[in-house]
């Protein structure tokens, strides 16, 4: 397969068992603007957006706004981490951390989602095979 074949990875990085160039940082960038874009006006909710590049990417959803927070963080554009301090609770976080928590937990539960739906339509072929298996027992004991 040449290499004009291979389809560049969005916001560049790496295909298996390949390397490029990438600046530290350039693909977390790329989300970055990205998002500002799809968000730009209220268009929609930084999570749709990081669900919809996760989507597009292949990228789980938590890592795209961790990308998109790390930049925020830097330029200024979000609160930076806070770091424990006299009087910080062990377990407080920053708003931004919150954003993340949030991301995460919404990739965690459509996770879920989507397991539950496999092992319904799972059991439900199941309960279908054991259906025509009574009825293939029921057969061969009349017949049999």
């Amino acid at each position: 397969m040449d290499q004009g074949s291979h389809s560049t990875p969005p916001f560049g990085g790496t295909r298996p068992g390949t390397t490029t160039d990438v600046p530290r940082g350039g693909i977390a960038e790329g989300i970055f603007a990205e998002v500002e874009r799809m968000t730009a006006g209220g268009a929609m909710t930084r999570s749709d957006a990081f669900e919809r590049i996760s989507e597009r990417t292949g990228r789980r959803a938590d890592t795209v706004a961790a990308n998109f927070y790390r930049i925020a963080r830097k330029r200024g554009t979000v609160a930076s981490r806070a770091t424990r301090g006299p009087g910080r609770s062990v377990g407080s976080r920053s708003t931004g951390d919150a954003a993340v928590i949030l991301a995460r937990l919404e990739s965690a539960i459509k996770d879920l989602g989507d397991l539950l739906r496999t092992q319904d339509a799972e059991i439900t072929k199941l309960r279908e095979q054991s259906a025509q298996f009574a009825k293939l027992r029921d057969w061969m004991s009349k017949n049999g």
